[in-house]
């Protein structure tokens, strides 16, 4: 049996989430996990937060913030449309390796709480609930302490738990102030060496200098182009190789002489040939495995417990942009029936 699709539906904020509130349904498990969260570290624990605030019938709430692995069998029908997760390298048991932060709000007392949770896929890192839980948000919504804020919320005064992890690589690699990132695997040929092949980017308001998606292959800037032009209709026009050059390691390109910057809202394409993809479908898989360790596990392979152990019955889901497109393909792509059989969402919110 086949775990059904989260409902979709897209109107305004405020009659949206009822109704995918009402449009929630589950599925039983059918098989055995192969691919899971293995372990969880518990980095920070702030009980409470929100400044000791307690809502009327809920109590206080608690954060948890830390970083979880997983592992996925590239072999398992349900991974293999993973683009290239064939090409990314195997532990000793043969499985996949990734590992994402993670940030946890929940009630101190789970039985006080409605035992649903809203799952937030940051988008590029940063967390977008605000909108949605009137103006409690940010990177580290557990930091806000303003009292009629925390009282007018929409999530905490109903008992919701609330969770984000990293699934995107454009997050980067920086935890700072609760950046949400992911370290995804990078494929390689069987033979061990780098994949190559054409790369391209297009840059506005890049600054002083871009960061490229992908490292370069080679410096020799003849294997590359740069083009500049100012309107979108326009001509584009070559960036002499000597006006522009390479970081050292051929992740960034500046232009020349150092320190000038692009010109801002000017369009910059540029095209080369880039080396070691990252798996970045593993994505999926890790916000599926995520979410349905938290749901249906008791605990990680190192015995470390759940957070919530048993007490979530229900996920939904709200994104702004981007992270809209990604949960869709999740949908479309049949991410929503986690390895176990289950079902990982109940019902999804998008604004795109």
């Amino acid at each position: 049996m086949m775990a059904k699709p989260a409902v979709r539906i897209s109107v305004s904020m405020r009659v949206t989430f009822a109704c995918v509130l009402a449009a929630a349904c589950a599925m039983c498990a059918i098989a055995p996990a192969h691919a899971r969260v293995k372990k969880i570290q518990i980095t920070a624990k702030e009980s409470p937060t929100f400044g000791g605030y307690s809502w009327p019938g809920v109590g206080q709430y608690e954060k948890i913030v830390g970083k979880a692995f997983g592992e996925l069998d590239a072999n398992d029908p349900k991974n293999a449309i993973i683009v290239d997760l064939q090409l990314a390298p195997r532990n000793a048991e043969g499985k996949v390796e990734y590992s994402f932060d993670f940030y946890i709000l929940k009630p101190i007392d789970l039985s006080k709480g409605n035992h649903k949770m809203l799952y937030e896929p940051p988008n590029r890192g940063r967390k977008m609930i605000a909108a949605l839980n009137r103006g409690v948000g940010g990177d580290d919504p557990g930091s806000v302490r303003d009292t009629s804020l925390l009282a007018n919320s929409f999530l905490m005064p109903q008992g919701y738990s609330i969770s984000f992890s990293g699934w995107d690589s454009s997050a980067g690699t920086s935890t700072a102030g609760f950046n949400t990132t992911i370290t995804l695997p990078i494929a390689r040929n069987p033979d061990g060496s780098s994949i190559t092949g054409p790369s391209y980017e297009y840059i506005v308001n890049a600054g002083a200098s871009y960061a490229l998606t992908y490292p370069a292959a080679t410096l020799d800037r003849s294997k590359a182009s740069l083009t500049h032009r100012v309107h979108l209709n326009d001509i584009p026009h070559n960036v002499p190789a000597s006006s522009w050059q390479y970081n050292a390691d051929g992740t960034v390109i500046e232009l020349l002489p150092e320190g000038t910057p692009f010109v801002a809202n000017d369009i910059y394409e540029f095209s080369y040939t880039a080396k070691d993809p990252t798996v970045n479908g593993v994505g999926f898989a890790a916000v599926r495995d995520w979410n349905a360790w938290l749901r249906y596990e008791t605990k990680d392979d190192s015995g470390t417990a759940n957070p919530f152990a048993g007490e979530i019955t229900r996920i939904y889901t709200e994104v702004s942009s981007q992270p809209g497109r990604f949960l869709n393909d999740f949908r479309y792509l049949g991410f929503n029936q986690a390895e176990n059989g289950k079902q990982v969402f109940d019902g999804m919110m998008q604004w795109i």
